[in-house]
């Protein structure tokens, strides 16, 4: 059929589009509306609430008590364990059948004894996929358990978020049932967010946008969100678009997934082991069905930590390690402050850390990762280079609130002469979530254009955990080599840093302290605990200059090795950005 041309009204159309797929406007027949089809309610919940942090092995054998969804429980920091039992119906059968688990704290789905899944609602986790496609020979009827701490992503701050914790507070489960879940919607939703944000990204003036708009709007006028066979269509005209590659020239973006999560803040110690469970085995679950997915985690004691808690999750990390997905990055114990503690204090982390991913994965870092410090010590140049260490990726510093910052790929220069190669990802997050405004942004701030072609961008769920989620790593895939974007490339921080020194004859230099203006007052606050880091940092150096005189005088004397080594990570530990300086909340220091 002929159609005559119409005159497109960019506002109009961008907006049709944003409505086909809105979350809050027209579910009840737009696109979005269609992501879950039918739902079957689970056949028993049964709680049980606990004021410790217990192992699987104890809460499972507890007396549960039947819950009702919204009755509230709690107080803070208590841990209420759920046991849910479910009946898939057979009429689901070649469906994709998911949990449907939202709360209002931090949960962990566990199956058959294992921890499987994190659910986290602010870290757009609140599912748990039963099966792909159910078959007959699956299990359709099971019962899995969900230990949910009461507390969220970011604690539990009485009015905002770095408030002190409400103490009182009570939390609840919004919805918990059985859903077919629709894979086919979720990519035609990808692909449309995708468009509407190319709109926006690449804005007026660029020709590619245009493109985007128009696209997205003939797949509104083939797609029938209440007829699925029309999306074959839809997807067609995506798959068109998104399939039109970059120039050679043209900027590529290392995405490497991440999870910054902080050894204690807004939470306590305890709390974080947790937090690393429910992030780590989550991000474990990526990598089993995407070979490319990489992910990046620092800080040795919280790999202890899991190991000591997780260790059926810690031997599959440790498969992944060898396989080149989940790498270990940093070298240092904790990702510590980098101004106040001592300079013996700096090169522990480094030996401790280093022995640590050594002994456990057979692996040295060759990079410092360091993004969420307060400032950077002119003498890291020179100890990094003495742990084997040439690279270096902080963020923090792109926060400067008075000078910006000249470089995000540069040589810093240490006290010595050493130097290390250093990047900050010019996206100025390392929480980026995989959508077009991370990726321009990231070509856009950097401000060594004409000298780095590379930059990192770092995605998932941060601060408090989280990680990545399969959404975003099917934003990534979509996009990864788009004309009017920059080139996207799964990568690990070892391939970054050998672009970017290969290229490096062009590089500037920096010399000295890296000043962070932001922040300032950790330097000053909570005088006593840095008072008392120093008197434990000088207690350690006489305890270790006694015993080796004292090995010296009678070589019968067993120097405490162990012990040291325990009490030196205890240290180290309380050396972490958000301790020492004293921006964590009053549970963490006493």
């Amino acid at each position: 059929m002929f159609h005559l041309p119409v005159l497109k009204n960019r506002c109009t159309l961008l907006e049709r589009a944003e409505k086909f797929i809105s979350g809050v406007y027209f579910t009840d027949c737009n696109l979005r509306g269609r992501l879950y089809g039918e739902s079957c309610p689970l056949e028993t919940i049964d709680s049980f609430l606990s004021p410790n942090r217990i192992t699987f092995s104890e809460a499972s054998q507890q007396n549960f008590d039947p819950y009702h969804i919204g009755d509230t429980f709690g107080p803070t920091w208590w841990t209420c364990w759920f046991k849910v039992s479910m009946t898939i119906p057979e009429s689901w059968r070649g469906k994709e059948v998911h949990l449907l688990f939202e709360s209002d704290g931090e949960a962990m789905v566990w199956r058959d004894g294992q921890p499987v899944q994190g659910l986290t609602k602010e870290g757009e986790k609140t599912s748990y996929i039963l099966s792909e496609c159910l078959k007959d020979e699956e299990p359709h009827r099971l019962t899995l358990y969900v230990e949910m701490a009461c507390n969220g992503l970011f604690g539990a701050g009485q009015g905002s978020m770095i408030a002190a914790p409400d103490p009182n507070r009570k939390f609840s489960v919004h919805k918990a049932e059985l859903v077919i879940f629709n894979r086919n919607v979720q990519k035609l939703l990808t692909e449309f967010e995708m468009l509407v944000d190319i709109v926006k990204e690449l804005g007026e003036g660029e020709q590619r946008g245009y493109q985007a708009l128009f696209t997205a709007n003939e797949m509104v006028n083939l797609c029938d969100p209440s007829d699925p066979s029309s999306f074959s269509k839809a997807h067609s005209l995506a798959h068109k678009f998104f399939s039109q590659h970059n120039g050679e020239s043209q900027h590529t973006v290392h995405a490497m997934g991440h999870c910054h999560i902080d050894s204690a803040w807004l939470w306590p110690y305890e709390e974080t082991i947790r937090k690393c469970g429910r992030s780590w085995v989550t991000a474990v679950s990526l990598m089993e069905k995407d070979p490319e997915f990489v992910f990046t985690c620092s800080q040795a004691q919280q790999f202890e930590w899991v190991k000591n808690w997780y260790p059926g999750l810690f031997t599959k990390i440790q498969h992944y390690v060898k396989r080149g997905q989940f790498i270990p990055v940093g070298g240092t114990w904790v990702e510590m402050d980098g101004n106040l503690p001592s300079g013996e204090s700096m090169v522990r982390q480094f030996l401790q850390g280093q022995r640590f991913f050594n002994q456990e994965f057979g692996v040295l870092c060759k990079e410092f990762w360091l993004p969420d410090t307060f400032g950077y010590s002119a003498q890291l140049p020179q100890i990094m280079q003495g742990c084997g260490i040439s690279n270096f990726l902080t963020q923090k510093l792109s926060w400067n609130l008075v000078n910006t910052f000249p470089h995000n790929t540069f040589f810093w220069e240490g006290l010595d002469g050493s130097k290390v190669l250093t990047h900050f990802p010019p996206g100025n997050s390392y929480e980026m979530k995989g959508k077009v405004e991370d990726l321009v942004k990231t070509v856009k701030n950097n401000k060594d254009k004409g000298r780095a072609n590379h930059s990192a961008a770092l995605f998932g769920f941060g601060d408090g955990g989280g990680g990545p989620t399969q959404l975003m790593l099917d934003r990534l895939h979509l996009i990864k080599d788009t004309d009017g974007l920059p080139r996207v490339q799964m990568s690990s921080p070892d391939e970054l840093f050998s672009q970017l020194q290969a290229d490096s004859a062009l590089l500037c230099t920096w010399t000295g302290e890296l000043f962070l203006e932001l922040h300032n007052g950790t330097y000053t606050t909570q005088a006593q605990i840095k008072r008392e880091n120093r008197q434990c940092e000088v207690l350690l150096h006489d305890v270790e200059v006694a015993s080796s005189l004292a090995l010296c005088q009678n070589q019968t004397f067993v120097y405490p090795v162990a012990r040291l080594q325990q009490l030196w990570r205890l240290l180290l530990l309380n050396q972490f950005h958000d301790v020492i300086p004293g921006s964590c909340i009053g549970m963490v220091v006493e």
